[in-house]
């Protein structure tokens, strides 16, 4: 009897270590882009108002270019960052604007105005707010298009 119970239940846990093993792992998560939702609309809106005090001068309030400074917003901006990292962009604005007085923006300012470059260009906005660490930051790819 007790020999029926050890091969009832040894093929019982045979059956089950199949069956798990047949189930699909869960896919990897794909590497987040700017069109993952990586900032909130919040922090959008905050980086607008600070846009509008220190980048409107050359960039023009909704970032499309002015007589100072390039457009910020459109498909060759986002093809000419494609490849890069939010980190990129982050310490490019970070280490050189405005360029009337560089290095003047603190890390979540710069994180605010990051998340308005994004929103201009149209890519979603999510939960959270887009981070101001560049670990953080180096994870997300900026691309021109949203991947399916």
């Amino acid at each position: 009897m007790t020999s029926n119970r050890s091969f009832v239940l040894a093929a019982s846990l045979f059956a089950l270590a199949l069956a798990l093993s047949a189930v699909p792992a869960a896919p990897q998560s794909a590497t987040p882009t700017i069109w993952s939702g990586v900032f909130s609309a919040a922090q959008a809106k905050r980086g607008e108002a600070l846009a509008g005090k220190r980048c409107a001068t050359c960039h023009n309030a909704d970032l499309a270019g002015g007589q100072d400074g390039p457009a910020l917003v459109g498909a060759d901006v986002l093809q000419a960052w494609n490849g890069t990292t939010a980190a990129d962009l982050f310490d490019k604005i970070k280490t050189t604007m405005p360029a009337d007085a560089p290095q003047t923006l603190s890390s979540q300012e710069t994180a605010d105005l990051v998340a308005f470059i994004f929103s201009q260009n149209k890519c979603p906005a999510g939960e959270k707010d887009l981070p101001s660490e560049i670990d953080a930051l180096k994870q997300i790819q900026v691309t021109p298009e949203r991947k399916p």
